[in-house]
């Protein structure tokens, strides 16, 4: 099983803040987030797929989690 990383921990690997990755979550546009008692945590897979759709580099050019999944691209 991979290790729980906590939101500011991810958001600082991604160069983003906590409240940008919330955003992110409650637009849709990335997939949902796991819950544990102590609250929201991601895994290096996660930290892997925000990085692939732009998370952190091109913010207005975020691509599709669906379109990356499918081995496509903008």
């Amino acid at each position: 099983m991979e290790d729980k990383l906590r939101i500011s921990y991810v958001a600082n690997q991604l160069g983003v803040s906590p409240h940008y990755l919330r955003m992110l979550e409650w637009e849709g546009r990335t997939p949902k987030v796991n819950y544990d008692r102590v609250g929201r945590f991601y895994t290096e897979s996660d930290i892997k797929l925000l990085r692939a759709m732009g998370v952190g580099t091109h913010p207005q050019k975020l691509r599709r989690v669906e379109d990356l999944l499918e081995g496509h691209s903008e």
